[in-house]
């Protein structure tokens, strides 16, 4: 994965590059059971896991997040990867945006353009949508016009996040990067145009 530019605030919310000085809410997060990929929610032995290889290197565990500028997939075409923290004033989670450079498609074993995953005691505050909103900005940017974003079905608050940003309902099955029987709901998103001006967003 690669960390992208800090992404100017939204309200009180900012998306940062994973830094040093920041690494202590992620690993107080983890270390109150949060998980950083969503599918693994509540998995303790992989969040265990990710706090142990933090806590025994946090330089590598730094370098591992953002390795460089590719990542290879199981199909071995490069994704780029931007990731992302989010930020209030504090650790309120993490969120990447997934493409391949020049098309829209993905590798099966990716599911969706974004993914986000916001500390407990931080949900239902409106950070999730702020952050999405934050990354589309990212996405022009990078001149991606349509994105897929994915959600649980049963999972009602990431899809009020997604139809608030925008999001457009199309497709309702599973996706081959989860269990075959956890029913995904498929949205369109349409990033919004570059700004004008040169500073970030």
């Amino acid at each position: 994965m690669t960390s992208g530019d800090t992404a100017t605030p939204s309200g009180c919310v900012a998306l940062l590059a994973p830094d040093p000085e920041n690494l202590s809410g992620f690993e107080a997060a983890l270390a109150a059971g949060w998980s950083p990929d969503p599918r693994r929610a509540g998995d303790q032995a992989y969040i265990r896991g990710e706090l142990q290889r933090l806590r025994q290197d946090k330089s590598k565990f730094l370098d591992d997040l953002s390795p460089g500028d590719r990542q290879r997939t199981v199909s071995e075409s490069p994704l780029t990867v931007l990731l992302f923290w989010i930020w209030d004033g504090e650790f309120c989670g993490s969120i990447n945006l997934r493409f391949h450079q020049g098309t829209e498609e993905l590798p099966p074993e990716v599911s969706g353009h974004v993914g986000y995953s916001v500390v407990p005691w931080k949900q239902r505050s409106g950070r999730a949508t702020a952050a999405l909103g934050l990354l589309l900005d990212v996405a022009a940017k990078q001149g991606l016009t349509r994105l897929v974003v994915l959600c649980d079905e049963d999972n009602d608050a990431s899809r009020r996040v997604i139809e608030r940003n925008g999001g457009q309902f199309f497709m309702r099955g599973p996706h081959p990067s989860d269990r075959p029987e956890r029913t995904k709901l498929y949205f369109w998103l349409h990033p919004g145009p570059p700004p004008e001006n040169t500073s970030e967003h």
